[in-house]
């Protein structure tokens, strides 16, 4: 037995920590991942994904312990314990380093990441109890990120059973509300601004409430409900997101919207849905579930969006976009952007305008106010009124694009998330600085696009060249086809940063010196802490 040998003691704190590290480090990648084995698997497929399997608490322990076994005679209790020390040692040690270059990686102390820490520790302090045996005990070790994994796994069937519960408790409150008019906006992007502009305008003559930040999941929206009195309001804006087809749907049954918004329809988490054409599916569960008397509103600019808006058994459908080969009801005419304000000019369907100057930044914007323009005007608020609202839209909407000071240099953060139209969408912003100016573009490149992701990259890469003089990739999944977009004519300097230490030194580099950083996608905590942003 292992418990009756004098270097057990030294083994079970060695083991202890070494346990500590190795599954916190697991449980932030879940954590990360949402718990959701379909995103996990997507994460399982990059390059990034591909390096957390090799690194060394995954497969080069599990082939030293392979290999010591072969090489060495463990034909002794005491060998097989001291080859056991050494190896926890090496954990510790790693561990340590990891702790020093605050490389550390550990969850955010839910209640369910700590279940998920404590049932993973149980586990395997069970296991070694019951046998006792020390080539049990390096067995595990070969299979933490496996005992984790099955806790999350094990996990899911209670999530799900209480999940629905919550769900079931938040439509039950709903259905007491009924004067309450619910908007459901969705869409691949955009959806947060759009939900903030429409709540701003309708707060001109509406009590309006809506969820907050990037509260947009199922579960999220059930809380929120539970946790909120509705009954002073007049309107509830919910903001509906999916990874996966038939979600969207459950948040529909749950709240009964009146109102649609589909904002646009892209190649984001292409590689969750399997197909845009399945993401259409998915999005359009939101206007499937409009009455007919209710009121759709969609991108009239986005194949995607009005593909489908014949099967609706919605009659009253709006369109917003700048083409002028159908019929619109919210047309974009004008639009005059600098980096301190924004002129929008909107034509409706009567041919009467609307006219916002606002300190909004980014052309793009003029989709994301389109829609609240539609929604307000279908519940009889002015045009003037409209008018006075869209002046004082707020600068700061979660997620979206924002510009500050860091030292001399500037900052244009757009790191909430990413994908193609957003990145366009900050370059363009990027393009209005002074071209004195030192210009550098500083990103992840973009998660979950599926079989176009080269293509994408590639394409982004070369208007990244059109605008930028510096582009710095934070991980190897992307440098490649971002490299390749690139036009040399244009001498657009490439370089590859994917330690997060490296990037923060060189951003502090840039701190005093006259250059504009645009930062998209996700950043390391330490830089975004350097910047002041969290």
């Amino acid at each position: 037995m292992i418990f009756t040998n004098p270097l057990f003691f030294y083994i079970g704190v060695l083991w202890l920590i070494s346990a500590f590290f190795e599954y916190s480090r697991y449980c932030y990648i879940w954590q990360l991942k949402e718990y959701r084995f379909d995103i996990f698997s997507d994460f399982l497929s990059t390059k990034q994904g591909k390096e957390f399997v090799y690194q060394y608490p995954v497969m080069l322990r599990s082939l030293c312990i392979i290999l010591l076994f072969f090489l060495l005679p463990v034909n002794t209790f005491t060998t097989a314990l001291y080859i056991l020390f050494v190896i926890l040692l090496a954990d510790v040690f790693v561990g340590v380093v990891h702790v020093c270059k605050k490389r550390f990686r550990r969850p955010t102390l839910t209640i369910k990441a700590m279940s998920i820490l404590l049932g993973s520790l149980t586990l395997e302090v069970g296991i070694v109890w019951f046998f006792g045996d020390v080539e049990v005990l390096l067995l595990l070790l070969l299979l933490r990120f496996v005992i984790l994994s099955t806790v999350v796994f094990l996990s899911y069937m209670p999530t799900k059973i209480l999940k629905r519960y919550v769900i079931f408790l938040a439509k039950r409150k709903m259905l007491g509300y009924k004067n309450l008019l619910v908007i459901g906006v969705t869409g691949s992007y955009g959806k947060t601004s759009v939900k903030e502009f429409l709540d701003h305008i309708l707060r001109c003559n509406k009590n309006v409430i809506k969820t907050p930040k990037n509260i947009n999941t199922d579960i999220g929206i059930a809380k929120f409900i539970l946790q909120h009195d509705l009954s002073g309001y007049d309107v509830f804006v919910c903001e509906m997101g999916a990874y996966k087809m038939g979600e969207i749907a459950i948040v529909c049954d749950m709240v009964k919207p009146l109102v649609g918004i589909l904002t646009a329809i892209n190649d984001q988490h292409v590689s969750l849905f399997g197909s845009i054409e399945k993401t259409q599916q998915a999005k359009y569960e939101l206007l499937r579930a409009i009455p007919e008397d209710g009121l759709v509103v969609t991108n009239a600019d986005n194949s995607y969006c009005v593909g489908l808006v014949h099967t609706l058994s919605c009659k009253n459908i709006q369109t917003f976009g700048t083409s002028e080969s159908v019929d619109i009801s919210c047309r974009i005419v004008k639009i005059d952007s600098t980096l301190k304000y924004t002129k929008f000019v909107w034509e409706l369907a009567d041919k009467k305008e609307v006219k916002i100057h606002t300190r909004i930044i980014g052309a793009h914007h003029a989709f994301n106010i389109a829609p609240a323009i539609l929604v307000a005007r279908y519940l009889n608020i002015s045009i003037a009124e409209i008018e006075k609202q869209g002046t004082s839209l707020p600068v700061t909407v979660h997620g979206s694009l924002s510009i500050f000071p860091y030292g001399n240099a500037t900052i244009v953060n757009d790191s909430y998330n990413s994908n193609p139209n957003g990145f366009r969408s900050a370059l363009d912003v990027l393009a209005k600085f002074p071209t004195e100016k030192r210009r550098i573009v500083i990103t992840r490149g973009m998660l979950e696009l599926g079989s176009r992701s080269d293509i994408l990259h590639e394409e982004i890469g070369g208007e990244i060249s059109f605008v930028a003089d510096g582009l710095v990739v934070i991980t190897k999944d992307f440098f490649a086809p971002l490299q390749r977009g690139i036009v040399e004519k244009y001498h657009t300097q490439v370089s590859l940063k994917d330690n997060p230490q490296d990037l923060l030194a060189y951003i502090k580099s840039l701190k005093e010196k006259d250059v504009v950083i645009l930062l998209e996608n996700r950043m390391p905590v330490s830089v975004m802490k350097e910047l002041g942003v969290v």
